[in-house]
């Protein structure tokens, strides 16, 4: 693209995977809103729900680095919108289940195939593609769908609950996003549009085992993957499962008011997010994703003193929504400068797969802490130590930036 000009397709991509990033994570994360009514209508214990949500995140882990490599070689055109409607079509059939099994094999098996198509690592791979300057803010904007979805989306999600049933809620919230995923097919292409380093031109024609073996022995990808799976057990294990629950059982406010306090976090994830991409082209980031993992820990510190004043919740929800998704962009960075972009989809898939193993492990551990001392003392507790192990891991990490054009262009 020429100097000056703004490339008007590739923030197109940026908006569609905004809109499919902000549905996807709503319907994994709608599992905490509707943990009440299930137990209520089947009985459920906390721990079988709190398994299903590790359900759903294994199966994202282990499909990550697949869909990863299968975006590095063939694009993002299809890939997205085939996870958008597999999603929506689980999401709908749950919305008539009667068993176990069909949760588990609806919600939480078919269902988190789709949300790892339509993935944090896959819309950092995708924009990346398209951005060689202003990278860490457009991957933000993209990302902060995340954050900005669920804000809107899961509140809507306990509205219809609460007025219609859970299980009209999910069928109407599937097809939106069958709809969605046809028309993203439309907006997308498999097109690359940044310069390419010299691990990118090593890998161009390599194998996927190639690759792989390039990943795996780079030391830079094991400090940052040790700290996201740290990362996945203190948010998408611990926070995004169980915050509902505790601020609806523990701290005594309505679903509607629990709800609305996540959707607070999760529209200051898209805060956090913009923030610390604009932030990621311009300062040293290792230095700045180990102040993320340290500063998370102490908000912990919150959750000890269970709040009983609904503001304490909602500042709570501002302050660690916003060091949440702020670790995406530096990570994205710091991976596609160290290991090269040509990998980035199997990279961040990987990376990806750790952050849903911790997550899966931080879920089941909260279930079990909550059914059987009743209280999530310990699981607060846990967060708070391994937080700081994760600001130790990113600190030392060295910064490595490739040389790009001026950041004085909007995007190509």
């Amino acid at each position: 693209m020429a100097e000056g000009k703004v490339d008007y397709r590739a923030w197109t991509i940026v908006a569609v995977m905004f809109l499919a990033l902000g549905l996807a994570f709503t319907g994994r994360a709608s599992l905490p809103v509707l943990m009440t009514a299930w137990e209520n209508d089947f009985g459920w214990t906390r721990t079988f729900m709190a398994s299903g949500g590790a359900v759903i995140l294994i199966v994202m882990a282990v499909s990550a680095p697949v869909v990863g490599n299968l975006l590095d070689r063939h694009g993002p055109r299809f890939i997205v919108g085939a996870g958008l409607i597999l999603s929506g079509l689980s999401i709908s059939l749950t919305g008539m289940m009667e068993t176990k099994w069909a949760f588990l094999i609806l919600f939480c098996i078919s269902a988190a195939i789709g949300y790892g198509v339509v993935s944090i690592p896959i819309a950092a791979a995708t924009i990346s593609r398209r951005f060689d300057h202003n990278r860490g803010f457009a991957s933000s904007i993209g990302m902060a769908g995340v954050g900005g979805g669920q804000a809107i989306f899961l509140p809507l999600i306990a509205w219809a609950i609460s007025m219609y049933g859970w299980r009209m809620a999910l069928v109407v919230f599937g097809i939106g996003l069958i709809v969605i995923g046809f028309l993203s097919m439309f907006f997308m292409d498999n097109e690359v549009k940044v310069s390419q380093s010299p691990a990118d031109q090593q890998n161009i024609s390599a194998g996927f085992r190639t690759k792989l073996y390039s990943v795996i022995r780079n030391k830079i990808f094991w400090l940052l993957g040790t700290a996201y799976i740290i990362c996945g057990f203190t948010t998408a294990g611990i926070v995004k499962v169980h915050f509902v629950p505790f601020a609806n059982l523990i701290c005594g406010f309505s679903l509607n008011e629990s709800a609305t306090a996540y959707g607070v976090l999760a529209l200051f994830d898209a805060v956090g997010l913009l923030i610390a991409g604009y932030l990621s082209d311009r300062v040293h980031r290792p230095l700045l994703l180990g102040l993320i993992y340290f500063l998370r820990a102490l908000t912990f510190l919150m959750l000890f003193f269970v709040p009983t004043e609904y503001w304490v919740l909602l500042a709570f929800a501002v302050l660690f929504g916003s060091l949440d998704f702020a670790t995406v962009p530096l990570n994205a960075g710091l991976v596609g400068d160290h290991l090269g972009l040509r990998t980035m989809g199997l990279s961040m898939g990987l990376m990806f797969a750790g952050h849903s193993f911790g997550g899966a492990l931080g879920s089941l551990f909260g279930g079990v802490a909550y059914d059987y001392i009743a209280s999530y003392d310990w699981v607060w507790l846990a967060g708070l130590a391994l937080a700081f192990i994760a600001s130790i891991l990113a600190w030392s990490v060295p910064e490595a930036r490739r040389a790009r054009p001026h950041v004085g262009n909007a995007g190509n």
